[in-house]
């Protein structure tokens, strides 16, 4: 006959009590002594032990040698050798009994739920693996990103076009699947490091710049299993989750894939189609997992291991030592056929930047980046000045190849030689004979120039002045390069960023509110001073979550005092007192008395009073407003 966890710890010394509560964390009140504290605590100490998640949760973190052993004593009454007997009853699995041990009757009833051939899931020790490549999943992230700094079509889904796609598996070796590379650009997308304008996606550099490089791996990795992939046929998030926790908890360990399954199946509903025959084999290929050539076998990978862990146990300090590599930079060769040369593994950053000067041509265990003409044109257009192009290449001319030398110093004698003045379609020359040669050249008729003096010429025709130009061959001078351009050395955009990174990280969004002032008023100065160029800057901001969270309260009252003094509409964002939604309101404000806002309703069409703590945002409308004068009960 089974017994219950309390007559069998009523067999056990208080040294083992202690022993059992030490390793199952119960969280039990202070020891008394004499009879009745012995019985509460024990009473406590079972309640405790036979809880179905605390007594499921343990079972699960148990090896094979010890779920066989426990399996043993239950159906043959075989006592568990010495080594295996004391790991179990510290965990008060097995507690003593007069003449032996005995497994407690809700352990056992556990127990039953296990097929012996799912708990026997650790690999035999001829078992091997193949090892993963060395950063496979961040190296794949930023494989992605490198082929994107120059910028592919999209459908209007968002996911690359065939021919693009086939651009981003073009000689990379991080990724050779179609499903992959759509699912890694899904990740970045989200992550927003990606930027969508007119059918085409880029790169955001200013937005992975203003990252440490392993913060991309993690975050993506937490999208991985997070969010809502079913596109890509995998499981649910929470069966993601459920097998990466178990798969760290089994790190160092060979396991065998079926009976692994089959054991965590016991623990939780699980998709093992899905899981087994999708989810698995994807966590191979991006390196997350070593399996062997007919996928029987898995461990967790070193990189796995590591993004797991920061993920599940967001112990971030723990695993620094993994992302050194990520954080230096690797020597490189440019060869006299300016090619490029530079090991993968290495800043991410460093490899982004010589990607805006160069294409990329090879991902493998060598990045190879082709130098020309046009790359070089191109990173002046982005926005890199000579100065920095030339230090990207080599610190000193002396260490750049012959070939390269000529190139540089014409695009510098070229560069600047005429600049376009969009505002007013002004095209101006570096000199007066160069202003002749772009009066008489037939590949700008289109632009019907007209000389306005000797070397300033007018646009009157309806081309774009900047292309046909350049289609000449001319270099105009650069225009402010915009990625997210609030000021002109970016210097705002890569602060507000990073600040709103580790707010959003860290839960402290109330601390945001200085950043969405500065950034306000910045947006407020160009909106005045050039209007075009604000509505560009429009069209990037909610990469800096401007929208996000509450309003101040303080900035509310501002809003409302302004429009109550001169008659404005405003729309608050407000939450009814029985509502569980918020609402849209528009209402003309009259004052703030206490802690209501009275004002007129154009919904309901009267006088109402709004509770100040329940309006969570206010945005002021360029419309007139107008209130009668009576006034009606609070909402």
């Amino acid at each position: 006959m089974a017994l219950s966890h309390y007559q069998l710890l009523q067999n056990c010394s208080d040294e083992q009590l202690q022993r059992i509560c030490e390793r199952r964390r119960l969280p039990l009140p202070r020891w008394e002594e004499g009879p009745e504290g012995r019985v509460r605590l024990l009473r406590t100490m079972a309640f405790h032990l036979e809880d179905q998640r605390n007594l499921t949760d343990t079972l699960a973190d148990l090896g094979t040698e010890e779920l066989l052993a426990l399996k043993g004593l239950v159906e043959q009454q075989r006592s568990p050798v010495d080594g295996v007997r004391t790991r179990l009853s510290d965990l008060g699995l097995i507690l003593p009994r007069p003449g032996g041990w005995a497994v407690p009757e809700r352990v056992a009833d556990a127990l039953a739920d296990f097929d012996e051939g799912a708990l026997n899931f650790q690999g035999a020790p001829e078992a091997v693996v193949d090892p993963a490549p060395p950063f496979a999943f961040s190296l794949a992230l930023s494989s992605v990103l490198l082929r994107c700094v120059g910028g592919i079509r999209v459908l209007k889904g968002g996911l690359p076009a065939k021919k693009e796609l086939g651009q981003l598996l073009h000689r990379n070796a991080l990724l050779r699947e179609e499903g992959d590379a759509t699912l890694v650009f899904t990740l970045l997308d989200r992550l927003g490091l990606l930027w969508s304008r007119e059918g085409r996606v880029d790169t955001l550099l200013p937005a992975v710049m203003a990252h440490p490089p392993r913060w991309i791996a993690e975050r993506a990795f937490a999208k991985l299993l997070e969010d809502d992939l079913k596109s890509w046929n995998l499981p649910p998030a929470d069966e993601r989750r459920f097998l990466m926790q178990h798969l760290l908890e089994r790190r160092g360990q060979v396991l065998a894939v079926q009976p692994f399954l089959g054991f965590l199946r016991t623990l939780h509903p699980l998709d093992l189609e899905r899981a087994g025959g999708v989810f698995l084999p994807l966590l191979k290929r991006l390196g997350l997992v070593a399996m062997d050539g007919a996928g029987t076998h898995l461990s967790l990978s070193e990189h796995g291991e590591a993004l797991t862990h920061e993920y599940l146990l967001r112990d971030v300090k723990g695993t620094e030592a993994h992302w050194i590599p990520l954080l230096q930079e690797q020597p490189m060769v440019l060869q006299p056929t300016l090619e490029l040369l530079t090991p993968m593994v290495q800043s991410p950053h460093r490899l982004l930047k010589l990607a805006q000067l160069a294409h990329v041509d090879t991902l493998d265990a060598m990045t190879t980046f082709r130098v020309s003409p046009e790359s070089l044109v191109r990173a002046l257009d982005s926005g890199v000045p000579l100065e920095e192009l030339r230090r990207r290449l080599g610190e000193s001319d002396a260490r750049l190849p012959q070939p390269l030398l000529p190139l540089l110093d014409d695009i510098a004698h070229r560069v600047g030689e005429v600049e376009v003045l969009q505002g007013v379609r002004l095209v101006k020359a570096r000199d007066a004979r160069l202003a002749g040669e772009l009066l008489i050249r037939p590949e700008l008729a289109e632009l019907r120039l007209s000389s306005i003096s000797p070397t300033i010429l007018e646009v009157r025709g309806p081309g774009n002045a900047v292309t046909l130009l350049k289609q000449a061959g001319y270099l105009p001078k650069p225009a402010r390069f915009l990625p997210v351009s609030l000021d002109g050395e970016e210097d705002l955009y890569l602060w507000a960023r990073a600040c709103m990174a580790f707010v959003d990280q860290k839960g402290m969004s109330h601390n945001l509110e200085p950043v969405r002032q500065m950034v306000r008023g910045v947006l407020q100065r160009l909106h005045d001073e050039d209007p075009g160029l604000f509505q560009e800057i429009q069209k990037r901001v909610p990469m800096l979550h401007l929208g996000g969270g509450g309003q101040a309260q303080e900035e509310s009252a501002r809003i409302l005092d302004y429009a109550a003094e001169h008659t404005l509409m405003v729309e608050l964002t407000y939450l009814p007192l029985a509502a569980h939604r918020t609402q849209l309101r528009r209402v003309t404000p009259i004052g703030v008395e206490g802690e209501h806002l009275q004002a007129y309703c154009h919904l309901h069409q009267e006088e109402m009073s709004f509770r100040l703590s329940r309006i969570q945002g206010v945005r002021l409308l360029s419309e007139r407003g107008w209130a009668p004068g009576a006034r009606d009960q609070a909402v």
